[in-house]
C-alpha cells in the first residue's frame, strides 16, 4: 500500500488463538496459513486478486478498504466499509468459486483521518467486519483513537493490529511525530496501558529493515503483542530500497525470524503483498514466496 512509504512484500501473521472462525478449517502448509494481499495486485480488481492468489497456490486473502473495484462486472462499486450485501455475497461467492477466504482488512491513512473522533465512523467498519467474515483489521490509528478502538475491538470479538510504516512516514492526524517506526513503542505502550490481548501489533519487516533495526530483536521485543506479521524480505537497509525474493539474500534473515515465530509458539497466517511491481518475473516472485514458506526446513 504505497502512502508516503512503500508497502512492500506483506506477509500477514495473524493467530488462531484470537481469529476464532474466521481462520477455522484453513489448510495450513509447514504449520503457517499463507495468504495473499489485494494491494499486490492493487493496480487491477478485487475478483482479479483472488484469482491470481489461488495462482500463487495460497487459500486466503487480506483486502484493503480503500477503493479498490470490486470487479469489471460491478463496474465502478469500490470495496469499503458501505459496500452492500448484494455486493458482499457477489465476493463470497467469487471466493467459493476459487476456493480462498478473505481473512483480514487494511483500513488506511485517509479512513483514520475522516474517522477522528467519530465513534460511530469507526463502528461501521468493525459492522462491515463482522458481516463480511474476516478475523479482524489492520491499519495506523493514532493513538488518539485507541480508546474507542479497543472498545470496539471487545464489543465485536475482532482484532486489530497497529502497523509500523518506516521511519520517514508522515500523516497530519497523528498530531505530532511518527513513533509506531519501531514497533517496540508500540508494543510498550499497549502493555503499560493493560489493552485487550486482541488490540496488539502487526510487525513490518521490510519497514522495520529500511528503519535500520533488527528484525529478528525486534520481534523478540513485542512482549507477546504481535497479532500479525508482514514478513517482507528487501534489498537494502534504505528507505527506498525495493522489496525482493526471500531466496536470493537481502537484509531480512527471514530463516532466523520464521524460527524464531515458531519458537514462540504463535499459529499464524502468513499472506503476502509483494510491491516491485518492475520485477520482470512478478508472478513467478510471488509463487516463489509460497513456495519457500511451504519447503521451509525448521531448526530443531
Amino acid at each position: 500500500m504505497k502512502t508516503i512509504c512503500a508497502l512492500p512484500l506483506l506477509w500477514v501473521v495473524s493467530f488462531a488463538v484470537f481469529a476464532g472462525d474466521a481462520l477455522e478449517g484453513l489448510e495450513r502448509n509447514n504449520g503457517f496459513l499463507v495468504s495473499g494481499h489485494a494491494w499486490t495486485w492493487g493496480k487491477g480488481t478485487l475478483f482479479e486478486a483472488i484469482e491470481k492468489t489461488q495462482r500463487a497456490g495460497a487459500n486466503a486473502l487480506e483486502v484493503y478498504l480503500m477503493g479498490q473495484k470490486i470487479s469489471a462486472e460491478t463496474g465502478d462499486a469500490v470495496l469499503d466499509e458501505t459496500t452492500s450485501d448484494a455486493l458482499i455475497e457477489k465476493i463470497h461467492a467469487k471466493c467459493r468459486e476459487h476456493k480462498v477466504r478473505i481473512i483480514n482488512a487494511y483500513i488506511g491513512q485517509k479512513q483514520w483521518t475522516r474517522i477522528a473522533q467519530d465513534e460511530a465512523a469507526l463502528r461501521k467498519f468493525f459492522e462491515f467486519g463482522k458481516k463480511f467474515g474476516i478475523a479482524g483489521f489492520t491499519g495506523e490509528p493514532a493513538e488518539a483513537q485507541w480508546d474507542m478502538l479497543e472498545k470496539l475491538v471487545k464489543e465485536f470479538g475482532l482484532t486489530f493490529s497497529i502497523h509500523n510504516h518506516a521511519k520517514s512516514f508522515e500523516a497530519p492526524y497523528f498530531a505530532g511525530p511518527y513513533k509506531y517506526w519501531d514497533p517496540r513503542y508500540s508494543a510498550q505502550k499497549l502493555e503499560a496501558q493493560k489493552r485487550d490481548a486482541r488490540f496488539g501489533l502487526c510487525l513490518d519487516t521490510g519497514h522495520v529493515a529500511r528503519s535500520g533495526l533488527d528484525v529478528v530483536e525486534v520481534f523478540k521485543g513485542l512482549q507477546g503483542r504481535c497479532i500479525s506479521l508482514h514478513l517482507k524480505n528487501v534489498k537494502a537497509s534504505e528507505l527506498t530500497a525495493n522489496d525482493i525474493p526471500y531466496a536470493v539474500g537481502g537484509v531480512v534473515d527471514i530463516p532466523a525470524l520464521l524460527n524464531e515465530i515458531k519458537r514462540a509458539g504463535l499459529k499464524s497466517h502468513i499472506a503476502l503483498e509483494y510491491e516491485w511491481f518492475e520485477s520482470p518475473t512478478f508472478d513467478a516472485d510471488i509463487k516463489g514466496l509460497v513456495d519457500y514458506i511451504r519447503a521451509f526446513k525448521f531448526k530443531d
